[in-house]
């Protein structure tokens, strides 16, 4: 098994690595935003903020426009793609989020172009074998709980919970047909994301009623006094997951389409909620 334990959650969109900054764009440093044991090979979904220097605050601008470059571990250019900005909390906190290409295990270098300078390098390493549940991966067939067995207040921390997310478990949801699964403990997020990003999933859910949705609470004991009495259930460990939100697309196969961390774009969502549509 490459899977590890999962422990604690750490928070995610935290900074992974960052670079400093040349020409007109010294005064902004970047942040990657994924969890490094979450990066494998082939097109990966990468995300950082920018930063201001001199305040730490995270520059909020959909306006401010970012191209980035990836490069081999001595600096060599491999590819070079615009970024895309998505608000994680709408008008609070934003990241840029792109597709790039990692052809190999290993390290490598991010540069990004902002204005008229240069923020980096970042370095990034590629893994051979991530320990979160990658696209392409047969899913885990997760025997979570439902409604069916519990009421929604002690599987959900959700304010305002969809009782057709409960309806099944994850191993049920993923025998009947597609599914969406979104990780997330809207009360105990350490990210500020969790809320957010279920919300967004809740809002499209009406528009896609040939797919199963399931939001599975990070933590068994939900009404817990402290983080230091939460307790991980078991699904956490069988997906690999270092971090929360997450969102899950698997297809009518079983096999993972889509592996979202953090934050997502009502466009990604809806692309990958498409693209398992039977």
């Amino acid at each position: 098994m490459r899977r590890l334990a999962a422990g604690m959650l750490a928070a995610s969109l935290t900074l992974a690595a960052c670079g400093g900054a040349t020409g007109g764009a010294d005064s902004l440093l970047a942040t990657i935003a994924n969890h490094p044991a979450a990066i494998g090979t082939g097109f990966q979904r990468i995300m950082f903020g920018l930063v201001n220097q001199s305040t730490g605050e995270f520059v909020e601008s959909q306006f401010l426009d970012a191209v980035v470059t990836l490069r081999d571990e001595n600096g060599a250019p491999l590819d070079t793609r615009k970024a895309d900005f998505m608000w994680i909390v709408p008008n609070v906190r934003g990241l840029y989020v792109l597709q790039l290409e990692f052809p190999e295990p290993g390290l490598y270098q991010l540069t990004i172009n902002v204005g008229d300078g240069e923020v980096g390098p970042i370095g990034i390493q590629a893994l051979a074998d991530p320990v979160v549940v990658s696209k392409g991966e047969v899913a885990p067939l997760s025997a979570t709980r439902t409604s069916a067995d519990h009421d929604i207040a002690e599987i959900s921390s959700d304010p305002e919970p969809d009782p057709d997310f409960y309806t099944q478990s994850v191993a049920d949801a993923i025998a009947s047909g597609p599914t969406v699964i979104v990780f997330a403990t809207p009360r105990w997020c350490r990210s500020a994301a969790c809320g957010p990003l279920l919300s967004q999933v809740k809002e499209l859910a009406p528009a896609f009623p040939q797919l199963n949705f399931v939001h599975v609470e990070v933590y068994e004991n939900v009404q817990a006094a402290s983080f230091d009495e939460l307790i991980l259930v078991p699904a956490i460990e069988e997906w690999g997951l270092p971090t929360e939100p997450w969102v899950f697309v698997v297809n009518g196969d079983g096999i993972v389409t889509a592996a979202l961390e953090g934050a997502a774009s009502g466009e990604e969502l809806v692309a990958s909620f498409n693209a398992v549509l039977p």
